[in-house]
């Protein structure tokens, strides 16, 4: 069986979670409050030690000074043979004894049976443990006003829809994320153009000028983001942006108690494309605020290259939850840290008769009304 790992009370021996509210852990038992950092270093080290254990009991043959204690993509992909993050894995609950099966990517589940907080040791020590993570700062409660934000200015929302819309049970979540650091060198041409019009004789004549623009540039990007899981749809991640990387602290385990999360599986490389095309668009903005001056302009030849780029492993927070109105359900998902919500909206065909059809209509009666005219 994996090993798995509890995160306990040193006054009563019962499981810590994480409190939003304040910032610590906490224990439901006896309501004694510690400093994630003060109070977890040593267990934090005890994971870490219990994983580096289980590689060389497993033959890992990796020298003492080169275990990784925090996630390098570089050095991890260097020992990556063929991992199978497929299918599930069995854990035995070290609070009530019972089997656990969760997913190969699962990094913090409660126990199905006990409801205890498990943080898996297999996907969060170690190599794979994250360079950072961005604690939730928005409580459960909270989403409620972030969802009536939602709807504000929404006109196609059916009319009792704020009375009789049901909100359901949150789920939070703590998903993987790639921050990429990236360099470009190089320079890029532009065509634009300008005209001016005048008059002569009977004639209005225009004049078009057309230019090719040289920029030459360096540019930094920071922290360019792109979700790590291949079970979270790139769009709705991409939705719930932006983050603040300010909050960004030391990764440490506790921050997972009471959440749901999981490791990555998709590949940092393989990403690279969707970091260069972000990275491409907000490239042309700059380079086009140079040429404010032109107009229609546009890339001629883009001579730009990634000449250094690096990538850092977090876990962000986000809230998954539905809500049922009519007896349909509505899927949604919140930013964690800032309350920014996504998702999808009924529409009343009522509204949508009264702000598209009828006014057709009109334009409609009124074309009518001139054509006849007209003819007559």
């Amino acid at each position: 069986m994996s090993e798995m790992f509890l995160h306990k009370c040193p006054n009563c021996n019962a499981t810590l979670e994480f409190n939003i509210e304040t910032g610590m852990v906490v224990c439901g038992y006896c309501g004694s409050r510690f400093n994630v950092n003060d109070l977890l270093t040593e267990a934090g080290q005890t994971a870490n030690n219990a994983a580096d254990a289980a590689n060389a009991s497993a033959g890992s043959g990796a020298a003492a000074e080169d275990k990784i204690k925090e996630f390098d993509w570089g050095k991890y992909k260097e020992r990556l043979t063929r991992e199978e993050l497929a299918g599930e894995r069995s854990y035995l609950c070290q609070t009530c004894g019972a089997e656990v099966i969760l997913g190969a990517t699962v990094a913090s589940a409660k126990c199905p049976y006990c409801d205890n907080n498990l943080i898996l040791l297999d996907n969060v020590t170690a190599s794979l443990r994250p360079n950072a993570i961005i604690p939730f700062k928005i409580l459960p409660g909270q989403l409620s006003t972030s969802v009536k934000k939602f709807y504000q200015n929404r006109k196609l929302l059916p009319f009792h829809f704020f009375d009789e819309n049901k909100m359901n049970a949150v789920r939070g979540l703590y998903v993987p994320f790639w921050l990429y650091n990236c360099h470009l060198n190089g320079g890029m041409t532009l065509k634009g153009s300008t005209a001016r019009s005048y008059i002569s004789g009977d004639y209005r004549i225009t004049e078009t000028t057309h230019y090719e623009l040289d920029r030459d540039a360096q540019m930094s990007f920071e922290r360019i983001p792109v979700d790590a899981s291949l079970k979270m749809p790139d769009e709705l991640m991409d939705s719930l942006e932006p983050f603040d990387y300010s909050d960004l602290t030391e990764f440490n385990s506790g921050y997972l108690t009471g959440f749901i999360s999981e490791r990555f599986d998709s590949d940092p490389d393989e990403n690279l494309p969707r970091v260069t095309e972000r990275v491409n668009n907000s490239l042309l903005e700059i380079m086009k605020g140079t040429c404010s001056q032109y107009s229609n302009v546009s890339v001629a030849d883009n001579r730009m290259q990634m000449d250094d780029s690096s990538v850092k492993y977090v876990m962000l927070p986000i809230y998954l939850f539905d809500c049922t109105y009519a007896g349909k359900t509505y899927h949604y998902a919140a930013n964690g840290q800032t309350g920014k919500v996504i998702g999808e909206l009924p529409v009343s065909k009522g509204k949508k008769w009264l702000y598209f059809g009828i006014p057709f209509l009109i334009l409609a009666a009124i074309a009518a009304f001139i054509l006849y005219w007209l003819m007559g």
